[in-house]
């Protein structure tokens, strides 16, 4: 029997590793937590992190989509970017020059041209500009004339205009501007002597490099040059005048005030590099025209806007002063700016708009709303005129939005889209006319984006135990007990269910099964214990037990012994007897 109890003592330690092992698994997956997350799903957007921006500084990252069919509309559909940063539609470029320190996130959406899109929710870092916020003072040389500005953490306090010894440079900064010299101390404005050339018709009256190059001005700061008249070119307007930058490839013209009185040009900037005073393309007939010619020149031009008649007064092709032409409430209108040049064919005097009913084919991905035909068609308008149309929101199809409207202008049955501005609270729409031919209102066709399909709801599952059985309920040592329960899926779905046999609360065995949504099955564990005694079966809750009995030879062995040990006794019992009488013989 000793030697049986260490058999078993043995088999226990060495099953014990496995046991703690099985124990270790299942405790795991019983805290693992359902649903847990496997990472973040990929959703063919990249990058996923946009590089970090500094107030101030120029700032570009471009976003890819994958996956799709090309080409992508990219939208943003929550939060915001950071102020003073947009993101182009066409190309996901994300560029400008943010304004404030601060985290901005953000939802992004690409749409792609067979109607699928993707999102991304992403964020941009903008950090302050430690340099910018450090900088106590600048040093200031506007042409031979120096000056300094006092700042608190990079924002000036005060109002404060620069200007040169002779005049002709002034710049205007309000209290509150917010000055980034990227880096510098020291500000200057110098003619500049060699500027680029023309990139257009405009003609150079004075130029003047500002550094240092790229600097910023938060609210933009106030530029103004000066000229002289002796200056301009014969039948050079001055209220045509206007100022204008080097952006790195061609002059950009600002949006300009001129004062006749004080001969200055005055203008918004909100960073520096080469400015100047241009003068707008002289027509032949205006540079060779004498005074006293254009004297006689008056041309009276006739209009028919959409019925509606009206006329104008040019001298020499030159507009005397701004128009406007339009049409009984303002369904058509087109603006000259004073001293626009007007050039008509030979004997021209009548300018007409007619609307047509079979204008050109709209190009793929567009709905043509509405055409018109200008006459004559090789009339041209320096500068450029500005063409606006006015629209009904109720009237527009249901596949085309607002703020989807666009001009474009027909040439040889081919439409070109002109860059154009929706103002959807007068409800219109504008773009430049340089010359006149067929122009249309048109819209881009929106597709209703894919409905997302939505995953399938997760199957539930709901098990029932019952029906333990234990047979036999009395067995002998060593004898099969067969224990069976009933499993019940009363969940929606299939599921897996792990039935774990206890006895005496100890897991003694597993077996998993797999189970449809209403199904049931009967699961058996097979045992056998060779220690007497009460053993308690338990399975998911529900118990029962079965016993154990002593074996006939185990019985028959302790019966031998007590008849042994009466035998013994007795034996012991009679010499006991014998011993006294023989005493009392002997006495």
């Amino acid at each position: 029997m000793f030697k049986g109890l260490l058999l078993k003592l043995h088999l226990l330690m060495a099953c014990l590793p496995a046991a703690l092992l099985v124990c270790m698994s299942l405790f795991g997956w019983l805290i693992q937590p359902a649903g847990a997350d496997t990472g973040p799903s990929s959703c063919g957007i990249s990058p996923t992190t946009l590089p970090a921006g500094t107030v101030g500084s120029p700032y570009s990252a471009t976003l890819q989509a994958g996956g799709g069919t090309l080409p992508y509309t990219w939208s943003i559909i929550s939060g915001a970017l950071p102020a003073g940063l947009t993101l182009n539609s066409g190309t996901g470029v994300i560029s400008g020059i943010p304004l404030a320190a601060q985290t901005y996130s953000f939802t992004v959406r690409a749409d792609d041209s067979a109607s699928h899109y993707c999102t991304i929710s992403i964020s941009i870092q903008v950090n302050s500009n430690t340099a910018a916020e450090n900088l106590t003072s600048i040093q200031t040389l506007m042409i031979s004339k120096a000056d300094t500005l006092l700042l608190s953490a990079g924002v000036l306090p005060v109002a404060k205009e620069l200007a040169s010894s002779d005049g002709r440079v002034k710049l205007g900064l309000a209290a509150g501007t917010t000055i980034n010299m990227q880096g510098q101390s020291q500000l200057g404005a110098a003619a500049e002597s060699n500027p680029p050339a023309a990139t257009d018709n405009s003609t150079l009256v004075r130029a003047y490099s500002f550094i240092p190059a790229g600097a910023t001005f938060s609210p933009p700061a106030t530029m103004t040059l000066r000229y002289e008249a002796a200056s301009l070119l014969a039948g050079a307007s001055e209220s045509g005048l206007y100022l204008s930058y080097w952006n790195g490839s061609a002059w950009q013209q600002l949006s300009s005030t001129v004062n006749t009185t004080l001969k200055e040009v005055s203008a918004p900037v909100a960073h520096f590099t080469t400015f100047a005073i241009r003068c707008p393309a002289l027509s032949t007939s205006a540079a060779t025209t004498t005074p006293s010619t254009a004297a006689s020149a008056n041309i009276t031009i006739s209009t028919d806007i959409l019925g509606t008649t009206t006329s104008f007064v040019t001298i020499s092709g030159v507009l005397t002063s701004a128009a406007t032409l339009s049409s009984a409430g303002g369904k058509l209108s087109i603006s000259l700016a004073d001293n626009t040049t007007v050039s008509l064919p030979t004997g021209g005097r009548q300018i007409t708009v007619i609307q047509i009913a079979s204008p050109p084919a709209a190009p793929s991905g567009a709905k043509l709303l509405e055409a018109y035909a200008f006459t004559p068609d090789n009339a041209t308008f320096t500068p450029a005129a500005v063409i606006t149309v006015k629209y009904a929101a109720d009237g527009l199809p249901s596949d085309v939005h607002e703020a989807d409207l666009y001009l474009a202008v027909s040439e040889n049955s081919t439409w070109t889209l002109l860059a154009s501005t929706v103002n959807t609270q007068a409800k219109t729409v504008s773009a430049q006319l340089s010359h006149f031919s067929i122009y249309a209102l048109l819209g881009k066709v929106t597709t209703a984006p894919a409905t997302p399909i939505a995953p399938p709801a997760p199957a539930i599952s709901a098990f029932s135990t019952s029906d333990l059985t234990v047979s036999p309920e009395t067995a002998a040592p060593g004898q099969q007990v067969s224990v069976s329960v009933r499993i019940v899926n009363g969940g929606t779905g299939e599921a897996t269910k792990t039935v774990i046999l206890k006895i005496d609360d100890q897991a003694q065995e597993q077996k998993d099964i797999k189970l449809a949504a209403g199904k049931s099955q009967v699961v058996s564990f097979n045992l056998s214990k060779s220690e007497p005694g009460k053993y308690t079966v338990s399975v998911d809750g529900q118990s029962t037990s079965f016993t154990v009995k002593e074996s006939a030879a185990r019985a028959s062995d302790g019966m031998s012994v007590a008849i042994l040990a009466v035998i013994i006794a007795g034996g012991l019992l009679v010499i006991g007897l014998v011993v006294v009488r023989i005493l009392r013989q002997t006495s």
